[in-house]
């Protein structure tokens, strides 16, 4: 152990990288807090301290009287990830439209997001998210070709659950964090087109960045969003 690192950031940092290798499967529990306090050493309340921020940042969750496992990204967990609303702020599913996938090479700010080489092999998916009966988000990702081999158009499309559900279920890939940047922006003809826009019309433009429990980031998402008569939100405490 690093004597210069605090006991509880080693511990936190051991725990992360074991789950970001696949030692601790998504679902999963952690040994219980008694045998990791013996595994590093240290206090029953390092341990705590160390998980306490894992749980708050989502990457574990806390069962009552089961333990602490691994979190997963189920349906149940899509509003952490997914803030459009109505202003009132009632959660409501997306359905999820389809639109098209291929494969393209990182220009320079793709490369910059995503952390790659210039030209590097990436995957672009595009889908169009529905609200109250009406297109509300158009939404283009792109990924880096080698953290998702074999993913394609059907199996983007055809996937049983959310994006974020795919990457860790199928590639172990669990996204822990997202930096995003909001600005009002004047979209393309089409992309108005396709949101139900007139002419000149303003619309949200979000870039997100999505990063995997060990902070590399996985997915840059561009999104075109009608706030018209729905609202952001992000709440975080």
């Amino acid at each position: 152990m690093n004597i210069e690192t605090p006991l509880w950031r080693q511990v936190r940092a051991a725990i992360v990288a074991e789950i970001a290798a696949g030692e601790f499967p998504p679902g999963t529990p952690l040994p219980a807090e008694k045998l990791l306090a013996e595994r590093f050493s240290c206090a029953i309340g390092t341990i705590r301290r160390a998980t306490d921020g894992l749980v708050a940042e989502g990457v574990l969750s806390r069962q009552q009287g089961r333990g602490t496992f691994v979190a997963q990204h189920t349906p149940e967990r899509l509003f952490r990830f997914f803030h459009l609303r109505r202003p009132d702020g009632a959660p409501e599913l997306p359905r999820t439209e389809f639109l098209d996938f291929a494969e393209r090479r990182a220009d320079r700010a793709q490369a910059a997001a995503l952390g790659t080489e210039r030209e590097a092999p990436l995957l672009r998916a595009r889908h169009l998210q529905h609200l109250g009966g009406r297109p509300a988000m158009l939404e283009t990702l792109f990924l880096p070709a080698a953290l998702f081999p074999g993913l394609d158009g059907a199996r983007f499309s055809g996937r049983p659950g959310t994006v974020y559900d795919l990457y860790q279920r199928e590639f172990g890939i669990s996204v822990t964090r997202i930096d995003e940047q909001l600005r009002a922006a004047m979209p393309a003809t089409r992309v108005a087109a396709r949101l139900g826009l007139r002419a000149k019309e303003p619309a949200l433009f979000i870039q997100r960045i999505a990063y995997a429990v060990d902070g590399k980031p996985v997915e840059l998402r561009l999104a075109w969003a009608d706030t018209r008569e729905l609202a952001y939100f992000n709440s975080r405490a």
